[in-house]
């Protein structure tokens, strides 16, 4: 039922607040000490801060690593210490709060989510095979037994470009989890041109039905991305463990909810491991050294010990297990090559041996 409107004071004029909300928040930010990088074509990236996003519109944040969002004065009472709205404007303004003048605030409506619609497969795979097997370094089986199982794909789609008008061709990797219902809910896209760091979730994605690989025994491991579960599979499977053994869950940010979601399903699971980023070089915005994910990892791991699970913490040696993966495949190369190579001397005594 909606809720009428309500009249309350307010010590800004009409004429304030408007200046407020038309505050290009990226221009505040930046006049403030946060330094940004490109993000994707909807975002731009606040460096050294975890997940924290600016939408290029100008009216808007949101940070994965707390899951907090909204607009310029949201922003100002999350990162710059101010305890009340009132506090947020006046930095914003930079004046003081003024008099009393009655302001309308009508209460806000979350609009319903609607339906996720996949993106359209490319005729062939070939180049997401290409970039998950040679650029990312994950054995092939697994990408195939994935792939058999529709939770990778490429994609090909077709869009004007919104300067131009020009149609192109856009391809991605696509990482997609599944309801109880066997339907797609979530989709993660992720280019695979090494010039492009675009990653983004298609419109309407449910994240707590996370890309997920589902195993056979009571333990959970739970990641970040996709790419990083799929490579501590491909380290187990390298280091002689059955890797369709344990359950995978990849929540595509800093979070839980698809865990959660994950644990409703699978109530045999009574082990899980959390495996977040190794974050050694992130800060805070004041420039304080913070590892926001191994701090969420401790928090998490807190949190459903307490429910009642045994819970671990695996940290990745490098940022990621992605990367892991790569280092140790380049360590054991040289081996695998020895290995492979013929031996001269060998060759000789075996031929000698042979029938003429």
């Amino acid at each position: 039922m909606r809720m009428q409107a309500q009249a309350r004071p307010m010590p800004f004029t009409e004429e304030q607040m408007k200046q407020v909300f038309d505050t290009n928040i990226i221009d505040f930010a930046v006049q403030n000490g946060f330094q940004v990088e490109k993000g994707d074509r909807h975002t731009v990236h606040a460096k050294n801060s975890g997940g924290l996003y600016f939408f290029n519109h100008g009216r808007g944040f949101y940070c994965f690593t707390t899951e907090k969002k909204g607009n310029i004065v949201d922003f100002v009472m999350e990162y710059f210490g101010r305890r009340t709205k009132t506090e947020a404007i006046e930095m914003i303004l930079n004046c003081e709060a003024y008099g009393q003048t009655a302001h309308i605030v009508p209460p806000a409506e979350k609009a319903p989510r609607g339906e996720m619609v996949l993106p359209p497969k490319a005729p062939n795979f070939n180049q997401v095979i290409a970039y998950l097997v040679q650029t990312r370094g994950i054995d092939k089986d697994i990408i195939y037994a994935l792939i058999n199982q529709n939770k990778i794909y490429q994609s090909k789609e077709e869009k004007a470009d919104k300067k131009t008008g020009e149609l192109k061709t856009y391809q991605n990797c696509c990482f997609v989890g599944y309801d109880e219902s066997g339907k797609a809910r979530y989709c993660a896209m992720r280019s695979m041109y090494s010039n492009s760091s675009f990653k983004q979730d298609r419109e309407n994605s449910d994240k707590t039905y996370g890309f997920t690989m589902e195993g056979k025994s009571r333990r959970v491991y739970e990641f970040e991305a996709a790419l990083d579960a799929i490579s501590h599979a491909n380290l187990c499977k390298l280091h002689g463990v059955d890797w369709m053994k344990d359950h995978r869950v990849a929540e595509g940010c800093l979070s839980d909810k698809a865990l959660h979601r994950y644990l409703e399903r699978h109530p045999e699971v009574t082990e899980i491991v959390f495996c977040y980023d190794n974050d050694m070089d992130s800060t805070l915005p004041d420039g304080t050294s913070h590892n926001h994910g191994q701090v969420k990892a401790e928090q998490a791991s807190r949190e459903f010990a307490e429910l009642g699970y045994k819970t671990f913490i695996q940290t990745p040696t490098e940022k990621d297990f992605n990367l892991d993966l790569r280092v140790f495949k380049g360590m054991i190369a040289p081996t695998i090559r020895q290995a492979t190579e013929p031996d001269e001397e060998q060759g000789e005594d075996m031929d000698d041996g042979l029938e003429p």
